[in-house]
């Protein structure tokens, strides 16, 4: 059998695989009888023997590779039993994982949760107890210093005085002890509202735009006191507007959220500027001569954002139309300010109408405040001769009150909090600089005085850095640990 196929191999030698591939394209059992019988002279039956043997050992060839290919599924049916159990135990795992992270988060909220709630709960304690104990160290010092005055004035009804000037001194004293008219010493809501007041009053004599308005946003978390709305025709910048009544609005901590007034101001207007494309921000601070860093008129210019920082201390003036009349001024020269800002950004064809129009303004403006100078002028002059008669009364009474005054002097009539460590600037500033700069904590240690005078400008011309550094470790200490 061999033999003849090596002999039909021999005898296809010569054809190409073309010619073999069109030969068995085309051979039948009819052309194989014939090949059979032509070229091996077969006369019998052994040609079907060879085929036969032939597709015996081609069914073999199956069967084997059937076999492998079998093993070969069986042994992938294998792998992906595992591959699935692998996959099992990989979700489980997954969900173990996730499990665990959600619980290490809940306590962790829990935690950060309860110790806000505890931290608030014990400032809001620590309030109530000091204006208690305020309250009840005012109600005591009055009650006090009401039976040291009754007894002294009751001692003097034996002496050459009148009873009806004993009678007027008592009311006076009493009357000055009991009630402070003062907007200084108005309670901060009465000197929020004050303030407030005075820029909502800003839209009765406002004469840049027949259209302007003000959005009261004093009910609004983090929005400011007012917004201004059409502030000059054909100009779509709005102002976000904030009044403050603080001595210094840099370090006075409003007790709500633990942040300076200025601190949170830069929030603010940093949010309104993230909304708002056209916009522009204003702090007045109404009971300061300066802000801290910024002086009594300051502006900045963060990225095409206008921040106005305006200080007038109502106490030199103490005049509600006067001061009112100031406020407007300002407010208008802040928008005119703008306007220009405005134009030069983005120029327009009728400029020069706007500018005309501007230059009227402004001149209408500067005459109407020349005036309210004049005016302020004349009460300045009559308040210097208000307070120097009142100084020849103080001299022409301080013989028959002069007991009295002894008496005052012998007592403590300061209410104030004292022994208050203060630091000496800004710690939030500081931290700021340092966490953005990736220093060291022992940065402020390495650092000579003078170079940390030059990073923070605004330290006291006098400090120490052990002054500096004892405060940034308790206004570190203050911070929780996230």
């Amino acid at each position: 059998m061999d033999i003849l196929l090596e002999k039909i191999k021999l005898s296809l030698l010569t054809f190409s695989n073309n010619d073999i591939n069109e030969l068995n394209n085309r051979l039948s059992e009819d052309a194989l009888h014939l090949t059979f019988n032509s070229f091996l002279k077969i006369k019998n039956n052994d040609y079907t023997y060879i085929i036969d043997n032939l597709k015996s050992k081609f069914e073999n060839d199956i069967d084997h590779n059937q076999h492998i290919l079998d093993a070969k599924i069986s042994e992938l049916k294998s792998v992906q039993n595992k591959l699935d159990i692998i996959y099992d135990e990989f979700n489980t795992y997954k969900l173990n994982i996730d499990k665990i992270i959600q619980d290490e988060v809940n306590k962790k909220t829990q935690y950060k949760s309860k110790y806000y709630e505890d931290h608030i709960e014990n400032i809001e304690m620590k309030k109530k107890k000091e204006i208690d104990d305020k309250i009840q160290y005012i109600e005591n010092s009055y009650k006090a210093q009401i039976e040291i005055l009754q007894k002294e004035l009751d001692k003097a009804q034996h002496t050459t005085i009148s009873q009806e000037h004993l009678q007027y001194l008592k009311n006076d004293i009493i009357k000055s002890i009991t009630e402070k008219n003062d907007i200084q010493n108005q309670a901060s809501n009465i000197k929020g509202q004050f303030g407030e007041n005075i820029i909502n009053n800003i839209k009765d004599k406002y004469n840049l735009s027949q259209n302007f308005y003000l959005e009261d946003t004093t009910q609004i978390e983090a929005n400011g006191d007012f917004i201004a709305h059409n502030i000059y025709p054909n100009i779509p910048d709005i102002i976000l507007i904030e009044s403050k009544f603080v001595k210094n609005i840099c370090t006075s901590k409003n007790p709500k959220h633990g942040k300076s007034d200025l601190v949170r101001f830069e929030e603010h207007y940093t949010k309104f500027f993230k909304e708002n494309p056209n916009s522009h921000s204003i702090i007045f601070s109404m009971n300061s001569d300066k802000i801290s860093g910024k002086g009594s008129y300051h502006i900045e210019n963060i990225d095409n954002h206008l921040v106005f920082y305006v200080s007038i201390n109502y106490s030199k003036i103490n005049n509600l139309d006067i001061f009112q009349d100031i406020i407007n001024f300002i407010f208008h020269t802040i928008v005119i300010h703008i306007v220009e800002h405005s134009q030069e950004k983005t120029p327009i064809d009728h400029i020069s109408n706007n500018t005309a129009i501007l230059i009227k303004t402004l001149e209408k403006s500067y005459i109407k405040q020349k005036n309210t100078i004049d005016i302020l002028e004349n009460k300045v002059y009559r308040l210097h001769k208000d307070i120097q008669d009142f100084n020849d009364l103080i001299t022409e009474h301080k013989t028959n009150i002069r007991e009295i005054i002894t008496t005052f002097n012998k007592i403590n009539h300061n209410f104030e909090l004292i022994n208050i460590d203060k630091p000496i600037t800004n710690m939030s500033n500081i931290h700021k600089f340092i966490t953005e700069n990736n220093h060291t904590i022992d940065f402020l240690h390495k650092t000579s005085r003078e170079e940390l005078k030059t990073y923070f400008p605004n330290l006291p011309s006098k400090f120490t850095k052990k002054k500096l550094i004892d405060d940034y470790n308790t206004f570190i200490s203050t911070i929780p640990n996230k």
